[in-house]
């Protein structure tokens, strides 16, 4: 990949350790441009502004020479864009304290092209991460790029989603791009490259999953996004601070409704007392949005409406179509006796109707 001098300096500049990228913008402000602290890297001002690890780093790549920063992207498979290059994405130029360099695996979506944040809780419900992974299928397959975290829980739902619906996603790493966290997501990430899709990061290469790198690097999940789709998520949280982030940014968001006693349900029903957009499926954004492809998706009360007629018939599902019960609920519910109902457990559960959810406890595949 072609650089310009001042976008591979930019380049030059993120790779410093992180925990001091405010002070790299700033001195990137302060002397007039990236190419001006290389030149300019041992006077007094450089090395105020810069701490002595950061400092450090940066020194030993500009005695290696300029070759040495691509040599380095590509002994990890990287590629990276400074925020002056022509493939730096567009929604990220104005807003606050853009990155100075993003360091990429896999191919950037077109600048043109809607998208939508799919975000939510890494300690997930079973009907947010299905609710994530259908609204993130059916935009993808309607032609929306779905931006997440990778991180457990609604990120990787929501990417898998995008996948199951044949479309683009991106995923904004809080660690370093020659890495993948958590490490069970590697499998995932090989995919989204493998799709079309991108793995971006502003932190340096080798940067590890710090707890402080993910508030920040959430002002790019949204940043990238036209509309924040909210799954769940407590009022106090990580996912708080990327509405926080859309909400300066201008975005759009949506929230799913959820159960007004759990604990994911905190965050979406306060955005909706305060003017969020109910989110019920996919369409609802599409309509919303003003995009194409929005033919209107079925609802989860038109899934529920569904699924009861489907059930009608077998006492088992229509006993599980309400809510989730145990082994010894559904004894007295069916009439049923221990070995009869034993077995027909086990040829639902075969057939993927129903799944068991801990203990002898089991609930219906919605």
């Amino acid at each position: 990949m072609d650089y310009s001098r001042e976008e591979l300096m930019m380049i030059w500049l993120r790779f410093a350790p992180s925990g001091s990228w405010r002070a790299e913008d700033a001195l990137v402000e302060q002397m007039g441009g990236a190419d001006a602290v290389w030149e300019g890297f041992y006077g007094e001002e450089v090395r105020k502004a810069l701490n002595g690890d950061a400092w450090a780093a940066l020194e030993a790549i500009r005695k290696a020479g300029e070759s040495r920063i691509v040599e380095k992207l590509d002994e990890i498979g990287a590629f990276a864009v400074g925020m002056n290059g022509a493939s730096y994405p567009d929604r990220l130029r104005n807003i606050s304290c853009p990155p100075l360099a993003l360091f990429c695996k896999g191919t950037l979506p077109d600048n043109d092209l809607p998208a939508a944040a799919v975000i939510g809780a890494r300690r997930d419900t079973r009907y947010g991460r299905q609710q994530a992974q259908k609204i993130a299928r059916d935009l993808a397959s309607a032609g929306v790029v779905i931006i997440s975290g990778l991180a457990r829980g609604i990120d990787t739902a929501a990417h898998l989603g995008a996948l199951e619906g044949g479309g683009k996603t991106v995923a904004v790493l809080g660690n370093g791009i020659a890495s993948v966290y958590p490490p069970e997501n590697r499998e995932l990430c090989r995919r989204i490259i493998a799709s079309g899709g991108c793995v971006i990061s502003e932190f340096p290469p080798d940067a590890a999953p710090l707890s402080y790198h993910f508030p920040i690097r959430n002002r790019i999940i949204s940043a990238l996004s036209d509309a924040v789709i909210l799954i769940e998520a407590r009022k106090k949280s990580g996912t708080a601070s990327t509405i926080g982030h859309a909400l300066d940014q201008g975005k759009e968001i949506f929230a799913l409704p959820g159960n007004v006693d759990a604990p994911g349900s905190e965050l979406p029903l306060t955005l909706l007392k305060e003017g969020a957009q109910m989110l019920t499926c996919a369409g609802d954004v599409l309509e919303a949005m003003g995009w194409k492809g929005g033919g209107r998706q079925m609802t989860m009360f038109d899934e529920q409406d569904a699924l009861e007629k489907e059930t009608e018939g077998d006492a088992i599902l229509q006993a599980l179509f309400r809510e989730d019960r145990t082994f010894e609920e559904l004894l007295e519910i069916t009439g049923l006796d221990a070995s009869e109902l034993s077995a027909r457990l086990t040829i639902l559960e075969i057939e993927g109707r129903i799944q068991r959810i801990g203990g002898r406890a089991y609930s219906v595949v919605r």
